[in-house]
């Protein structure tokens, strides 16, 4: 009487302990009080809201290290969620300059004559280009010789050619040249998005008379030269890592589709259905049937890269997007989880969750791996928190609505929370972790341990309290110490 209880936030769900208390039962309100603090601390996991944000903080430091920037805390989750990333080619798959995938050489020619010719003329050739880096990085370095009847390469001649001693050495596309047996060889190579080169020993004086001047006639093709663009080093590794791991990988480019397809082989991604931008069906049912299939898409717009990456988000998929352009804005902001490169336009690494500051796509393996260790440890911290909150709502509905006194007062269960529930899961939230992470069905995991140890657990304490109190015939005070210790 005259006094006035206001019950907030956590406490609201436990106001009819305080009021059986004080209505029913007539007891103190001093202790009235008691009880319904010590049952609103049990029931609410606040230390879990605590833990998770610091470590998530501790996982965004961790990944800053490994070179990537966690501009949303939530990125922390969505990197271990992931399992279908769909990334550019350029910039994340491969970088500047080519590689030389492959010398063929020609009937009746050796492999050692065709590479020692390549040498040379790589060495000799003062006006680099690309390509001649390429070749001169993938044969062994040789001096230099003087080089006489100089033709650079030009894009309208598609050809260039040196005479070095008594060698005339010709370097070109295939059509320049009659090359036999190994026709239908560059034409499978080509269609595959490889770029060919012809390499011919010339008889005639090497001229370019005029900006479209064919090579000399009549000279022996030696071999075939098959380039493609430069993986980056650890693009396969990352690759083989994600795969293991059952990410799904989709690129998405720009270049035409053999040209993706060919360095997405070369990378380790499982060949899959390969389709044109163009080629992307309007309805949304079809483009969900599609995705289910795709691994490389080309000469893909914006807009269709945004409609691929919702369609597979409509299907269910926790989708990551990889991109550096302003044309792949879209597409990010439509993922589940933006990365965008660190040398990327600004506006792709303003909408991103995690830049890439250094490392490159290498990096993304070490953020899953962090991500995923963050969710398992948080897990098993879950489930001690909710087992205490089932243990609070055993207890409310046995000795909360009975006679008795509650078995604990505020500062017994935090003693006895510090030592079951603080300390520990603050080492299980940090500890190293392994196993499989799975999103999925994450309530009904947590349910399957908590309620079974939390109703274990207040069985445990409602039993040694009441045996306390009515089998032994001890005090109150007694009474709770043992249901603490319990």
């Amino acid at each position: 009487p005259g006094k006035t209880i206001v019950l907030t936030g956590a406490m609201i769900p436990l106001g009819i302990l305080l009021g059986w208390s004080l209505i029913a039962q007539e007891t103190p309100l001093q202790e009235s009080l008691q009880t319904a603090v010590a049952g609103a601390v049990t029931v609410v996991p606040e230390g879990l809201v605590l833990l998770t944000g610091i470590t998530f903080a501790v996982a965004a430091t961790g990944i800053a290290r490994k070179g990537a920037l966690v501009q949303q805390i939530n990125a922390i989750e969505s990197i271990a969620s992931a399992d279908v990333v769909c990334l550019d080619k350029t910039g994340t798959l491969t970088e500047e300059g080519l590689r030389v995938t492959e010398l063929i050489p020609a009937e009746g020619a050796q492999e050692a004559e065709l590479t020692a010719l390549l040498a040379r003329y790589a060495a000799s050739v003062s006006a680099r280009n690309a390509t001649l880096q390429a070749i001169a990085g993938a044969v062994e370095a040789v001096d230099p010789e003087a080089a006489e009847e100089v033709v650079p390469f030009s894009s309208r001649r598609r050809w260039s050619g040196a005479k070095l001693g008594a060698d005339r050495i010709v370097l070109g596309a295939p059509e320049h040249f009659t090359l036999g047996l190994l026709e239908d060889r560059s034409v499978e190579l080509a269609g595959q998005g490889r770029r060919v080169l012809a390499l011919a020993r010339a008889e005639q004086p090497l001229v370019a008379e005029t900006p479209t001047s064919p090579p000399p006639n009549g000279g022996q093709v030696l071999g075939l030269v098959v380039l493609a663009e430069r993986l980056r080093p650890d693009a396969a590794e990352t690759v083989a890592y994600l795969r293991e791991e059952g990410v799904r990988l989709i690129v998405i480019s720009g270049d035409a589709p053999a040209t993706v397809s060919a360095i997405a082989r070369d990378a380790g991604i499982p060949e899959g259905k390969v389709v044109q931008g163009s080629e992307l069906p309007s309805d949304s049912d079809a483009l969900t049937e599609l995705a289910r299939e795709v691994s490389v898409v080309g000469r893909c717009p914006p807009e269709g890269k945004k409609r691929l990456v919702e369609a597979l988000a409509g299907d269910g998929h926790y989708v990551a997007m990889v991109g550096d352009g302003v044309n792949d804005v879209p597409a990010l902001k439509a993922s589940r989880l933006a990365i965008a490169q660190g040398s990327g336009a600004q506006m792709a690494r303003a909408v991103s969750d995690v830049i890439l500051v250094k490392g490159g796509f290498s990096v993304v393996p070490a953020m899953i791996g962090q991500g995923r260790k963050v969710l398992r440890n948080l897990q098993r911290v879950a489930k001690l928190f909710v087992a205490k909150s089932a243990l609070a709502a055993f207890l409310i509905l046995t000795i909360g609505l009975s006679s008795e006194s509650y078995p604990f007062i505020p500062r017994q269960l935090s003693l006895a929370s510090a030592f079951t529930l603080g300390i520990p899961a603050f080492f299980l939230a940090l500890a190293p972790s392994a196993g499989p992470w799975r999103p999925t069905n994450f309530l009904r995991e947590l349910s399957s341990f908590a309620v079974p140890a939390g109703v274990a657990t207040g069985f445990g304490v409602v039993a040694s309290y009441l045996a306390a109190l009515n089998l032994l015939e001890l005090d109150q005070i007694e009474a709770r110490t043992i249901a603490t210790t319990v």
